[in-house]
């Protein structure tokens, strides 16, 4: 049986949102809505990251889909590919977001007030900020030694027999689970 690398995903947005991705000039080889979200999305996949590991608790408050209750609201797919998806719905439960599709919706405001500011500089500017990130992440990774003493630290204070920790890889897989 085989799987699809593509996660069809449902939500809802208001129409003014959509007529602002529809108009966006940025990515004139995507036609289709589905196609520009999904490049917003990958485009600020490094800002997922960082937000996954540096982000505050949302505490599952709801968001209304926009601020005007008048504004009519439509629904929408967005076909994904499950990688992305994955990292989605894996920020959506580790901060605790009310849903997917709030988090998603927020990460489009984000990059529409990006592209208000920097205009068509925007790629450039994102990617100036990535590399700093980057530099700064290789710069503080810790060395093996250093993890593990890290992790001897965090073990011994866990409480009963059986304890479990789990190690993941940088696309938030578990990469070894220790019975300690």
């Amino acid at each position: 049986m085989s799987q699809s690398s593509v996660h069809d995903f449902h939500f809802i947005i208001d129409r003014e949102m959509k007529k602002k991705i529809n108009s966006l000039d940025l990515f004139k080889k995507s036609k289709s809505l589905s196609g520009i979200m999904v490049r917003i999305l990958q485009l600020l996949t490094p800002l997922i990251g960082k937000e996954h590991k540096w982000g505050k608790q949302r505490f599952s408050r709801y968001r209304a889909v926009c601020d005007n209750p008048e504004e009519v609201r439509e629904a929408v797919h967005v076909y994904m590919p499950d990688e992305l998806y994955r990292e989605l719905k894996l920020l959506h439960q580790d901060l605790n977001f009310y849903s997917i599709a709030q988090l998603l919706r927020g990460l489009v405001t984000f990059f529409f007030g990006l592209v208000e500011i920097y205009k068509d500089e925007v790629f450039q500017e994102l990617e100036k900020t990535f590399a700093r990130w980057r530099s700064e992440d290789s710069e503080t990774r810790l060395t093996s030694r250093k993890f593990i003493r890290q992790l001897w630290k965090i073990i011994r204070f866990l409480p009963g027999k059986n304890r479990l920790v789990t190690v993941y890889n940088n696309e938030y897989s578990p990469f070894w689970v220790l019975r300690i």
